[in-house]
């Protein structure tokens, strides 16, 4: 049993290594590496976090601040307000999609393709939780 289990480990993690680190030339590698593919990927990654702010805002001004599960956020809307928290996340999540952008321009598409995706993900994943009432 502990012998099937472990070629079954190892046949899995050979699956994995050759999805994620595959051919650089391979359709997965190249999917959404482009300019245009990145652009894309940055403004879909703005769009999330913009939905996120505003429905953070709405619950937070509705539902009371309590609700709010970042407590960074909580903070700054506690001692700054609204336009704080608008300032502030804004600019850090304008700074991290400029970052990876650049890391693209600079010989790295894969990588920020995937760092993009993963911003776009975590601002779905914040407007889906604000999603109260």
């Amino acid at each position: 049993m502990a012998g099937y289990l472990l070629a079954r480990m190892t046949r899995m993690m050979t699956w994995m290594r050759w999805v994620l680190l595959g051919p650089e030339d391979s359709w997965a590698a190249t999917l959404a590496t482009g300019r245009l593919g990145i652009a894309a990927l940055a403004g879909l990654a703005l769009l999330m976090h913009v939905l996120d702010l505003a429905t953070g805002l709405r619950m937070m001004l509705v539902h009371g601040i309590n609700l709010e599960q970042n407590p960074l956020a909580r903070y700054i809307m506690t001692t700054s307000g609204p336009l704080g928290l608008v300032e502030v996340k804004l600019a850090v999540v304008l700074a991290g999609v400029l970052l990876f952008v650049r890391t693209a321009q600079v010989g790295r598409p894969r990588l920020a393709r995937n760092c993009l995706l993963m911003a776009a993900g975590i601002g779905l994943l914040g407007f889906a939780s604000n999603l109260v009432g």
